[in-house]
């Protein structure tokens, strides 16, 4: 089974539009690191985070003492105000050279100067659809209540995922 390493925001949006637990049952292994589970600070967020993560749907990683110097490190010399927790991520993604899912651009664009593989949430919908997850249908009204939460993603790439889904 394929690795891949989240981001809060990926954890947040699929759960502030109900596919949180779906997410889950994609043929991924869904780790992230202590750091971003310490950001989920939403008393429901945290606790269906904390719901999978206990099921073993999510695994959530530590660092030693040494990882978390080179973690701040690395984030003294990063520019574009990333924060320590978007470096765990990156550092945790580079070491056991997995993908990365990010809805965050400066550290999409960080990741990708680092050679890291990333994806964003589109990814995770096409990958539903793809596995049977979700039905093309869910997906395209799951886009559109997620478009109405977030307005930074990509319109474009939506509207034509929610075209093809639709039909």
């Amino acid at each position: 089974m394929k690795v891949v390493v989240n981001d809060t925001n990926i954890f947040i949006d699929m759960y502030s539009i109900g596919l949180l637990e779906k997410m889950c049952h994609l043929p991924y292994a869904i780790h992230t690191v202590d750091f971003i589970e310490a950001e989920i600070t939403d008393p429901e967020q945290k606790k269906a985070f904390l719901y999978l993560s206990g099921r073993g749907l999510i695994v959530v990683n530590s660092f030693t003492a040494a990882e978390v110097l080179d973690i701040v490190n690395e984030h003294a010399t990063v520019s574009g105000n990333l924060s320590i927790p978007d470096c765990a991520v990156c550092y945790y993604a580079r070491k056991h050279r997995i993908p990365m899912l990010t809805g965050d651009r400066r550290l999409r664009k960080y990741a990708e100067q680092a050679s890291i593989e990333v994806h964003g949430i589109l990814f995770l919908f096409d990958e539903m659809v793809a596995h049977g997850v979700i039905p093309p249908v869910e997906a395209a009204d799951k886009l559109i209540e997620l478009m109405n939460r977030n307005i930074r993603l990509p319109k474009s790439a939506i509207s034509e995922r929610i075209d093809r889904w639709r039909k």
